[in-house]
C-alpha cells in the first residue's frame, strides 16, 4: 500500500477536527477503524472519503445519540433502515434546536432586562416599546396580592399543554375597569394565541406603542396613577388601555420579588 495516498491519524483529525485520542477510541470500538493500519509500525491510515463518517458520527454524537447506538443503527444496515434512522434523528434535532431557540430567547430577555434595571435609581425612567399582540389567559379573583398567583399558573399552564405561552413577561396582573366602572384585577399569563374558542378566558392586548417604566413595589394601587397621567401630559400622550404589572421574577435574585415592570398602551395626540 502507498501510505502517501492516504491520510496521517494525525492530520486526518486535524481535517475532522477530533483529537488522537478520539479516533484510537473509535477504531478499538470498531465504530470508524482506519483504512489501513501498517502491521509492522501499527501506525493507522485513513481515506479522505472517511471525513464524511467521522462528521456523520460527531453529528449524531452531537444530539445525543450514544457510539453504542450508531454503532448499532448505522453500521452494517441496509439503506432503508439508515434513512428510516435518519429521519427519527432529523426530527430530534428540530426539536433540539427549538429548545435551543428558546433558551436563547429567555437569555436575550433576561439581559434586556438586567441592562435595564442595573442602575436604576428612584427616580423612574419611561420608555416607549412597540408591543405584539398578546392575549393574557387570566383568573378572576380578589385579592391583589401577587402570592395568590402560583395556584393560578398550575390551573392554567394545566388546561394548555400545547405551551404556546409567551417567556417575556409571561406572568402578569392587569388592572381592567369593567362596564361598571368597577376595578378588576387581573391575575394571569401571557399567551401568543387567542385560546378562547378552548372556552378559556383570556385578555387581548393590542400590538402597538407602550409606555413602559420598572418600580419597585407594587404598582395597581389609585395612587400610582398621576405617574401615568402626568407624563402623558407632558409628553401630549394619551393612555388607552389597562395598566399591566409585570413581576420580574429574575432567576437567583431577590430583587426580583420586589421589582416590576409597567406596561401601558399609549397613543400621540394630534
Amino acid at each position: 500500500m502507498d501510505s502517501n495516498s492516504f491520510l496521517k491519524i494525525s492530520e486526518f483529525g486535524r481535517l475532522g477536527k477530533t483529537s488522537r485520542k478520539m479516533l484510537i477510541h473509535y477504531d478499538k470500538i470498531n465504530i470508524l477503524k482506519p483504512a489501513y493500519t501498517d502491521p509492522s509500525t501499527k501506525y493507522r491510515y485513513y481515506s479522505i472519503q472517511q471525513l464524511k463518517s467521522l462528521a456523520m458520527i460527531k453529528s449524531l454524537q452531537a444530539i445525543g445519540v450514544s457510539l453504542g447506538e450508531i454503532k448499532e443503527k448505522y453500521l452494517n444496515t441496509n439503506m432503508q433502515d439508515y434513512l428510516k434512522n435518519l429521519k427519527k434523528e432529523e426530527i430530534i434535532i428540530e426539536k433540539k434546536l427549538a429548545e435551543i431557540q428558546m433558551a436563547k430567547k429567555i437569555l436575550a430577555d433576561k439581559l434586556n432586562c438586567l441592562e435595564e434595571i442595573i442602575d436604576l435609581n428612584d427616580e423612574i425612567e419611561f420608555k416607549l416599546k412597540e408591543m405584539p399582540r398578546r392575549y393574557l389567559i387570566y383568573s378572576n379573583i380578589k385579592s391583589k396580592e401577587l402570592e395568590d398567583l402560583p395556584p393560578i399558573i398550575f390551573s392554567l399552564e394545566k388546561k394548555n399543554q400545547n405551551r404556546d405561552f409567551l417567556i417575556v413577561g409571561d406572568v402578569a396582573a392587569v388592572k381592567k375597569l369593567s362596564e361598571s366602572k368597577n376595578e378588576e384585577i387581573l391575575l394571569g399569563i401571557f399567551s401568543k394565541v387567542d385560546k378562547s374558542s378552548e372556552g378559556i378566558e383570556n385578555y387581548m392586548f393590542e400590538e402597538g406603542e407602550y409606555l413602559c417604566f420598572y418600580k419597585k413595589g407594587y404598582f395597581l394601587d389609585g395612587e400610582n396613577s398621576p405617574i401615568i397621567e402626568d407624563w402623558c401630559r407632558k409628553n401630549a400622550y394619551a393612555a388607552v388601555g389597562e395598566t399591566i404589572v409585570i413581576p420580574l421574577l429574575l432567576p437567583f435574585l431577590s430583587i426580583g420579588g420586589s421589582m416590576y415592570q409597567v406596561q401601558i398602551r399609549v397613543k400621540k395626540l394630534p
